[in-house]
């Protein structure tokens, strides 16, 4: 009884924090992951970035279904309808302008980010069951990926490239310094040129072949293209709720299509890892991210167990799980943003990854170090694995994911 007692206090917390965080503009209603500066003075949060507006939606669900229906609703309303990339998601929409200086134009970014929106919206659907908005929702996310195969799959090998590092969720992973020149990393200098890769793609007009043949960023990411399958996935179920069988048949066979493309090609020695360039060099870095390709039920039942088995090596299980980079890599440094810390969205995934493969004492434990760290330090953009300490963005919307992890050791 005093454990579900907790969970509901805590779901009123996030309930709180959510509505504090919430935006209406132009008839729109959305989640903005924080409008408190936090530690590093950011003032852009109050826009509305894609995964984020995910996870937001997947917590409101417990909430407010409605809400959960807006958010998402927002976000796709953005997409692009004309020219090359028509049917792409932007992975930010500035509500009140102020992109011109990144984009060349005021209202959207010209990238995109993990796409979970139909695995967000058939959660949504769960709660709310509304097939009207589940039917929008179908719509556009069917041309988003129809999109990604057009523009991103330039090889046709069914794995999708990202050609910035911001549409990987993860801005500044080790895993993108040698494909960023990041080499030696220097936080601020990564930083700008992060802001100056954003207006080359203006000028190479996102062309990912262009881009990688004058040696800028294109990897193609283990963990992307995993929640791209899962994504595909949730497709299938929707169309099947929408009474279209067929339709449900074809995006799971393109589901399973993005998976043997992974375990052909992602595999080196039984792990997956990111394809760099063109010509598609592993990164052979162990990361978070090779976890969470367990969310897309990308690799074997064997290589699940390798991935469970490094997952509780020390160097990742630390006191508050999951680093995105082990503790004894060289550029393991947990105060710095995306280099080494514990993200709330990242274990989500991994959480549902484990479960995916029945490895739900494992997700238990994670789940209740997770809320461990919540309640030790409430909500943050991410957490120093060691301490616990919460770090960035304070009053961060996405820390109440954890509370969706809780929910199986600590029920409703």
């Amino acid at each position: 009884m005093q454990e579900m007692v907790g969970l509901n206090v805590w779901l009123q917390k996030a309930a709180d924090l959510l509505t504090s965080n919430r935006i209406t503009v132009d008839g729109h209603r959305y989640t903005a992951p924080s409008l408190d500066t936090g530690d590093f003075g950011r003032k852009d949060y109050a826009n509305q970035f894609m995964w984020d507006s995910c996870f937001h939606a997947i917590i409101w669900r417990w909430i407010d279904p409605l809400m959960a229906q807006d958010e998402l609703l927002s976000l796709i309303s953005r997409q692009v309808t004309t020219g090359v990339d028509a049917g792409m998601i932007p992975h930010c929409n500035y509500w009140r302008g102020g992109g011109e200086w990144l984009w060349a134009q005021p209202g959207r970014s010209s990238i995109t980010q993990p796409p979970l929106i139909a695995i967000a919206a058939n959660l949504v659907f769960e709660r709310s069951q509304d097939r009207s908005f589940l039917s929008r929702i179908y719509a556009q996310v069917g041309a988003y990926h129809d999109w990604f195969d057009r523009r991103r799959d330039p090889d046709g090998d069914g794995l999708v490239c990202l050609i910035h590092p911001w549409e990987a969720g993860g801005d500044v992973l080790p895993r993108w310094d040698r494909g960023m020149k990041f080499v030696p990393f220097e936080h601020e200098a990564a930083r700008t040129l992060r802001i100056a890769l954003a207006g080359v793609l203006t000028e190479y007009d996102a062309d990912p072949v262009a881009l990688a043949e004058h040696g800028w960023f294109h990897v193609e990411t283990m963990d992307f293209n995993a929640i791209r399958a899962a994504d595909m996935e949730a497709m299938a179920e929707i169309a099947g709720t929408l009474g279209k069988p067929e339709e449900s048949a074809y995006w799971q066979r393109r589901a399973e299509a993005i998976r043997e493309a992974f375990r052909a090609r992602m595999i080196v020695e039984g792990l997956p890892y990111d394809l760099e360039g063109l010509d598609e060099r592993p990164i052979l870095q162990a990361s978070a991210g090779q976890f969470m390709t367990l969310f897309g039920g990308c690799p074997t039942m064997e290589q699940a167990e390798r991935l469970v088995n490094q997952l509780q090596e020390s160097r990742f299980w630390t006191p508050y799980p999951v680093p995105t980079s082990p503790t004894d890599a060289e550029t393991f440094a947990p105060e710095l943003y995306w280099r080494g810390n514990v993200w709330p969205s990242v274990n989500w995934l991994i959480y549902q990854g484990l479960r995916r493969y029945g490895f739900h004492e494992v997700a238990n434990e994670l789940a209740a170090r997770s809320m461990a760290m919540l309640a030790q330090s409430g909500f943050w953009e991410f957490y120093h694995p060691l301490t616990g300490q919460g770090l960035g963005g304070k009053n961060f919307s996405w820390a109440a994911l954890i509370l969706d992890m809780a929910a199986s050791i600590m029920p409703i």
